[in-house]
């Protein structure tokens, strides 16, 4: 998939994630992307072992990681946090948070303060009826590059692929 300046037709993001024969299998058959600007990779999201949690890890262009990428926790870090963007059954209802956190931190679980966040809104009443976009919000880190920025976008559209978009009769 391609991201392309309007008007221009210059490409700013293009996205490749190759196939997985067993995508539902969170310990041997990991899922990825790679991503690229004007041709150039930027680099790429992988998704790590896991067991409740999902967590991912974003590399630069050199395979150097620069970010990791998981939904809150709670309990030790081995269930996610649904309290975490408000009350499930209010504000906070149809929100999926991941955070981002720089890849040297080491303790990310428990409420730490990520750095960055995609987050995957409730849509309006008018837009659930007529479409089947998905919303998100992405906060870039603070001191983000300009192909991080790019990375972290492209995680989120990873993040779409592989947990909000159907696959046939089946969610992801």
């Amino acid at each position: 998939m391609t991201v392309a300046e309007e008007g221009t037709k210059e490409d700013i993001l293009s996205v490749d994630r190759p196939f997985v024969c067993c995508a539902s299998c969170s310990c041997c058959c990991f899922r990825s992307m790679s991503m690229s600007s004007g041709g150039k990779k930027i680099g790429n999201i992988e998704e790590k072992c896991y067991f409740c949690v999902p967590r991912f890890e974003i590399n630069d262009a050199d395979g150097k990681a620069v970010y990791k990428m998981h939904q809150p926790t709670c309990c030790g870090g081995m269930c996610v946090n649904c309290c975490a963007e408000g009350n499930p059954c209010g504000r906070g209802c149809c929100k999926a948070p991941f955070h981002v956190f720089p890849a040297d931190m080491k303790d990310t679980d428990n409420g730490a303060e990520p750095s960055g966040k995609i987050l995957k809104v409730k849509k309006s009443i008018g837009a659930e009826i007529f479409t089947d976009a998905d919303v998100f919000e992405v906060d870039f880190p603070k001191d983000a590059t300009t192909e991080q920025k790019g990375l972290v976008m492209g995680s989120a559209i990873f993040l779409n692929a592989i947990f909000f978009e159907g696959q046939g009769d089946q969610a992801a």
